[in-house]
This record gives structure tokens, C-alpha cells and sequence, in this order.
């Protein structure tokens, strides 16, 4: 068992320092090369040898005899050609399987090992197919390891907005239900009741819009202006916002500039960027600004707050689903997260930086369409 475990080790680094060292164009090159200048070799040899012969005998013997010598050498040029090109054969059929089959017998079980034992892959220093083959599974095991872990923070940002609220929602109606209480309690208990009972169903509607994005990625488009973009955002938004203390103001700089896009979308998009500013910019007075304009073949819309902006090393977390800038809690909403999921849905980037004026810019990119 030592002995072979010991072979198959010497194989596997034989096999890697070729991979390392030796591409597969370079070993077909040279076994084609090879084999042309095989055959160029063996008929040349076999042509000058059968002129010899028949110079030498031609004057001695007779036709009969001749033709007898001559199949004799040639049964004996056939072995020893037959034997010369069953070596280059194996030594060609050795190279192959040092090349390509043992790494690909290695990559089958290094996929074997990770989905029996979980053992993740490693990169190769191999510079061939099958290394890059092997380094793009690692990479798509990575992708898959830090979904499976956005996917458990998800889970956990859920059980702990509903654990919270359900908690006390279970503790207030289990003392109505088993203390006598006085009118004024009993109705300040279920006013607690209800609004947790609100907070509950935002965490669930949240959630749904989580998930909405995400399935309805193929939802039908409209041509829309960018001009009429920002009209219907100032309307959608800009009085409500203006009885609540906070101003919205609105600049469109390319009103022509045409975008494919879902309206119903961009509107949750615009709005979850109005909430977040709302929850987390803590400004006295809250100022949003909307700016548009046209950069090349993108439309820029550039929203802004002059709150207290993002510590910069986190600017770029803001966007995971269960970012948050709350030390108080582990977990966090979903709002700028299915923001992201929307601009790219429609073909866009969206990228938050500190504005130098102060407050936190989201400059979102869509494409723009000509017609």
C-alpha cells in the first residue's frame, strides 16, 4: 500500500512539474514535429538503403535472387521500424497520461473530497487547461462558500428582527390572558402588542421585497427619458417628503438621454435610498439631493444626503445584505441590498462614496439607449 501510495505521489509531481513547465501546445508541437520527421526519416531511409542494395547486387545476382535479398532486408527494416515507432508510441502515450489524464483523475477526486468531506480546493501553478480548469473551480467554490454564508447571516438577520418583537408580543399577551388588568393597562399592552406586531410585518415585507427582485429579474421595460425619470420621482416623493421636515431636490442635465427600464422598480430602488437616508444620515435637517447627467453611453444619477456619511472602510459592505453601522445589533435590513439587485437587473453599477461636501453620494450608472 506504501509502495503505491509512494508511486502515485512520484506521478503526481511529475505530472505537476510538466503542467508547470510544459503547455499542451508545446507538447503537440513537438510530438508533430516529431512524427513528420519520423516519417520523412523512415522513407528516406528505406529509399537510399533499396538503392544500394540494388547497386551492389545488381551486377551479381540474378533478378530472382535479388528480389529474395531484398524482401529478407525489408522484413528486417519493417521489425526494427515496427519496434522504433512502438517506443515513440509509449513514449508518447506516457506523456499524455502525465499531461492530461492524471491531472484530470486529480481533479476528479479533489471534486470528490470536497463534496464527501468538505475539503476545499486548492489553486494550481499549473499554466495549461487543466490548471485553469482547477483554479476555476476553486473560484467557484469560493463564490459558492461566501453564498452559503450570505445565505446564513440571512437566516440569522430574520430570526433575530422576529425574535424581538415576538418575544414581546408573546410577554404582553400572555399577562392580559393571565392578570387581572385595569382598562388603562390592558389597552396599553395591546397598543405595545400592535406595534410590535407592525414592526414584525415590516421585517416579513422587507424580506418578500428581498426575494421579489431577485425573482422577478425579467419583469417588462419601458423607453423612458431621463426627463421624465426625474419628473416622476420629484412627484412620487418630493411632497410627502416636504411635510415630513425633509427637502428633495431634483436635476435632471440630459433630459433626452433614454434608458430601458421598470418603473415600479426604480421606484422601490429610490425609495429604500430615501429610507436609508431617513434611518442613518442623523442630520438636523435633512437635505436629499437627485442629480442626473450623461457620462458617455451611461445615464448618472447621483443621490445624496448631507448627513454624517460612511466610515470609508465600510463603504464598500454597505450593499451585503446584512450590512449595518449599528454596534447594537449583528444583523441588519435589506434595503441597500435590494438596490443593488435592481440596478443590476437593469444593466447598471451603483457605487457609494463620501461626498466632499459631507454625506453619503450613491451614484448609480444605467445604460443609455440610442435610437
Amino acid at each position: 500500500m506504501e509502495n503505491k501510495q509512494s508511486k502515485s505521489s512520484a506521478l503526481a509531481a511529475l505530472s505537476a512539474w510538466f503542467g508547470e513547465h510544459i503547455t499542451h501546445k508545446v507538447v503537440l508541437a513537438v510530438v508533430a514535429v516529431g512524427v513528420v520527421n519520423w516519417v520523412l526519416l523512415a522513407f528516406i531511409f528505406l529509399a537510399k538503403l533499396d538503392g544500394i542494395i540494388r547497386h551492389a547486387y545488381a551486377s551479381t545476382l540474378t533478378g530472382e535472387t535479388e528480389e529474395l535479398v531484398l524482401q529478407a532486408l525489408h522484413g528486417q527494416m519493417f521489425a526494427s521500424l515496427t519496434i522504433f515507432s512502438i517506443g515513440v508510441f509509449l513514449v508518447i502515450m506516457v506523456a499524455l497520461y502525465l499531461l492530461v489524464l492524471a491531472p484530470i483523475v486529480h481533479l476528479r477526486q479533489t471534486m470528490r473530497r470536497y463534496y464527501e468531506a468538505g475539503e476545499r480546493p486548492q489553486r494550481t501553478q499549473r499554466r495549461d487547461e487543466v490548471g485553469r480548469l482547477q483554479n476555476t473551480f476553486a473560484d467557484l467554490i469560493g463564490v459558492i462558500d461566501r453564498k452559503e454564508q450570505a445565505e446564513r447571516r440571512l437566516i440569522a438577520s430574520i430570526s433575530h428582527d422576529i425574535k424581538t418583537p415576538l418575544t414581546s408580543v408573546l410577554g404582553y399577551s400572555e399577562r392580559l390572558l393571565s392578570a387581572s388588568l385595569g382598562a388603562e393597562k390592558q389597552e396599553q399592552y395591546l397598543t405595545l402588542i400592535h406595534e410590535k406586531a407592525l414592526r414584525l410585518k415590516a421585517v416579513v415585507d422587507e424580506f418578500d421585497d428581498y426575494l421579489d427582485v431577485g425573482l422577478r429579474g425579467t419583469d417588462p421595460m419601458s423607453l423612458v427619458t431621463a426627463e421624465e425619470l426625474c419628473r416622476r420621482l420629484r412627484e412620487e416623493y418630493a411632497a410627502e417628503l416636504g411635510d415630513a421636515g425633509v427637502s428633495l431636490t431634483v436635476v435632471c442635465h440630459a433630459p433626452q438621454a433614454q434608458i430601458f427600464c421598470n418603473w415600479e422598480h426604480l421606484r422601490r430602488l429610490f425609495g429604500n435610498l430615501i429610507s436609508n437616508s431617513i434611518n442613518h444620515a442623523n442630520a438636523p435637517q435633512l437635505k436629499l439631493d437627485l442629480d442626473c447627467w450623461r457620462e458617455g453611453d451611461r445615464l448618472v444619477l447621483a443621490f445624496r444626503d448631507n448627513g454624517q456619511g460612511v466610515d470609508p472602510q465600510l463603504l464598500e459592505q454597505i450593499f451585503e445584505p446584512l450590512y449595518t453601522s449599528d454596534a447594537g445589533r449583528k444583523v441588519s435590513g435589506l434595503g441597500l441590498s435590494i438596490c443593488k439587485s435592481i440596478v443590476k437587473a437593469h444593466g447598471g453599477t451603483i457605487h457609494a462614496e463620501n461626498a466632499p461636501a459631507g454625506g453619503l453620494l450613491l451614484r448609480i450608472a444605467l445604460p443609455c439607449v440610442e435610437l
